[in-house]
């Protein structure tokens, strides 16, 4: 028998929101093209993995997958205390930082609510706050992918809801200033809740890096930053990630909105064992930054603009449609990411992976510089 559904059953702003724009997975290459990946650079993971002593621990974690994790991840806020200096009342974890997202939402978010962020995005920042029916205004970046402070501030004295973005941006990969992230933290009215994704901040050069922490509690304004073990740490498939409130109470209020059991058993004790495994982590930091110069090069060089990144990828422009330049790119076995957030769907996304996934996708790149010169 077929089940149709009643008309009104699903609320009309859920229906209107877009599919989530997921890299595809492994199984579902083959089955699809008939063939092997030679390179999966769609999603932003670590090509070296997550470090062998997270791996141990997570294995000697499932003999006890019998019984229900720590509902509190005691142990696992106490290592991101250790790690970030922050109250252990104030760390609030997740099955991934998109987990924490919806929380969030869930949360503070009431019909009708101004929510903030840039373009282009990571797309919960806007389909999570269109999900609970706020309105979502979005700012694009200034002239050479600056961010657009003067616009976010402006914005900022009508008191929105929320205020969330990322840096290092996904998409696009720059990095907000010291100067700049205080001026729009100094812009905040103190009812809007500032949400800072730090997804990809483990990349971030020396020279550009800043306490964001420090300048928020300084301000004493509601806040959360969002980061994740999922990138840098290499834990994507654990999907952890999490989160650093202003206050305990916030913590406690989003606990309350994120599932019960945020983080499973393995994945909580690999992500405690990747915290403390600094020397894969520099591994992974050093051959990310490496590429991404060398790769943003060539690209450049064949004729593709790219943004400035400070992440594990870059953002460059295809010249035609993102969707088909993907495609052609797959039928070779390389997989990347096209955006589908207008403007920027002439737009795709590659990570960075091992210098011989790199030259694949490199070389399954048509020299356009001819046609740009």
């Amino acid at each position: 028998m077929t089940t149709t559904l009643p008309h009104d059953l699903i609320r009309k702003d859920v229906r209107d929101l877009p599919d989530y724009n997921a890299g595809l997975a492994l199984d579902r290459f083959r089955e699809a093209y008939g063939m092997d990946c030679v390179a999966k650079l769609d999603s932003n993971e670590s090509p070296l993995g997550p470090s062998p002593r997270a791996i141990e621990a997570m294995r000697k974690a499932a003999e006890g997958v019998s019984r229900y994790p720590d509902a509190t991840n005691a142990a696992l806020r106490a290592a991101i205390a250790r790690h970030t200096g922050a109250e252990t009342d104030r760390i609030i974890v997740g099955n991934g930082s998109e987990d924490l997202i919806g929380a969030l939402f869930r949360a503070v978010i009431r019909l009708g609510d101004h929510v903030v962020t840039i373009c282009p995005s990571f797309g919960l920042h806007e389909f999570g706050a269109l999900t609970f029916g706020a309105r979502v205004t979005k700012l694009p970046f200034e002239a050479e992918w600056s961010f657009p402070v003067e616009a976010m501030t402006a914005e900022l004295r009508n008191a929105p809801r929320v205020l969330i973005f990322s840096s290092p941006s996904n998409p696009a990969g720059p990095v907000i200033g010291k100067d700049a992230f205080r001026a729009i933290v100094n812009a905040a009215d103190p009812a809007t809740l500032i949400c800072f994704d730090e997804a990809y901040v483990e990349f971030i050069e020396p020279r550009l890096r800043f306490d964001a922490l420090e300048i928020l509690g300084a301000s004493g304004k509601p806040h959360i930053v969002l980061r994740t073990f999922s990138k840098a740490y290499g834990l994507a498939g654990a999907r952890v990630g999490y989160g650093i409130t202003s206050t305990a109470e916030m913590t406690k209020a989003l606990m309350k909105t994120r599932n019960p059991f945020g983080v499973n058993a393995m994945a909580a004790a690999g992500a405690i064992e990747a915290l403390a495994d600094t020397a894969h982590l520099d591994r992974v930091l050093h051959d990310a930054m490496a590429e991404r110069k060398r790769v943003a090069a060539v690209l450049t060089e064949k004729g593709y603009p790219c943004a400035p990144s400070q992440t594990n990828f870059l953002f460059f422009d295809t010249g035609k449609a993102a969707q088909e330049f993907a495609e052609d790119l797959r039928r070779r076995g390389v997989l990347i990411k096209a955006w589908q957030e207008a403007p920027f769907t002439s737009w795709a996304r590659v990570t960075m992976g091992i210098r011989a996934e790199n030259d694949a996708f490199l070389g399954a790149v048509p020299d356009r510089s001819d046609k740009v010169a």
